[in-house]
């Protein structure tokens, strides 16, 4: 079993990971070391693991029973019908009885809160700097799996065609921004959010703008099978729990908005509408 702070996990099957592994390997003084998952080499920089696994990181559930960390970053592609150039993350997990991609049905990972702000604001910096200006960048709502039961765990992306995941310059800005992850501390205020779309406009502005990170988003879209049970494990499952709701408050249905009302009163927290 390995052991450490942090896991950077990559996926032999998928060409933007192993860019972004490359690139992580060029910048950073990782060591390989005696160790091997998936019988594949495992590289340490100092409390850091870099992890190659030989199938897709949605379905590396089992991740957690061969190594023992504090956190799981994901190195992944982002794929989308649009083709959208982009740089995201979020964490994973499913709202609802489906599990396409996946992970369990409802049942989400720990997030990991003041990790995924400082992604989206390191992207976000490097994005302009490398002369990405066209590209989309940004947090997304809680979809996907794996489902690790007891490991935080984040996704950072690189999307969204063969022409992205393959763009070296590209990659560099993700493996820079996990580089900017490795030292952060599990402190700071956290919110939970629920409504709007997929890649969630009001709740971007917020991490970007304010001292505000946002461990999982509820998106409109899994509203009509979303119960209250569900919206305690957004509340309950991170490594630094939430104060706040932040409502997407024209993103939701008016009985929607009521059922996050009730539970975030009971839960003791705060409610902003935005």
């Amino acid at each position: 079993m390995i052991e450490g702070r942090l896991a950077i996990v990559c996926s032999k099957t998928d060409p933007a990971s192993m860019n972004i592994r490359s690139k992580l390997l060029e910048i950073l003084d990782f060591k390989k070391t005696m160790d091997k998952v998936c019988n594949e080499e495992v590289y340490r920089l100092d409390d850091v693991f870099l992890v190659t696994i030989d199938h897709e990181t949605i379905y590396a559930d089992e991740i957690e029973n061969l190594i023992k960390v504090n956190g799981v970053i994901f190195a992944s592609r982002h794929a989308a019908e649009s083709g959208m150039p982009a740089f995201l993350a979020h964490t994973p997990g499913n709202w609802t009885d489906q599990a396409l991609y996946g992970g369990k049905p409802r049942s989400i990972c720990i997030a990991m809160p003041i990790h995924l702000k400082k992604a989206v604001m390191s992207l976000e910096r490097l994005r302009i700097e490398e002369g990405f200006t066209d590209w989309k960048c940004g947090l997304e709502v809680t979809h996907h799996g794996p489902y690790l039961n007891e490991t935080p765990a984040m996704f950072i992306e690189l999307g969204s065609t063969p022409k992205e995941w393959s763009n070296d310059k590209a990659a560099m800005v993700v493996a820079q921004a996990i580089a900017e992850l490795l030292d952060v501390k599990n402190e700071g205020k956290v919110a939970v959010g629920f409504g709007g779309p997929h890649y969630a406009p009001q709740f971007n502005r917020i991490i970007l703008n304010e001292d505000l990170a946002i461990s999982h988003i509820i998106p409109k879209y899994a509203f009509p099978h979303v119960t209250e049970r569900e919206i305690m494990l957004a509340i309950e499952r991170s490594i630094v729990k939430p104060v706040i709701a932040l409502i997407d408050w024209k993103g939701l249905k008016s009985d929607e908005r009521q059922l996050v009302l009730n539970v975030c009163s009971k839960a003791g927290l705060q409610v902003r509408k935005v």
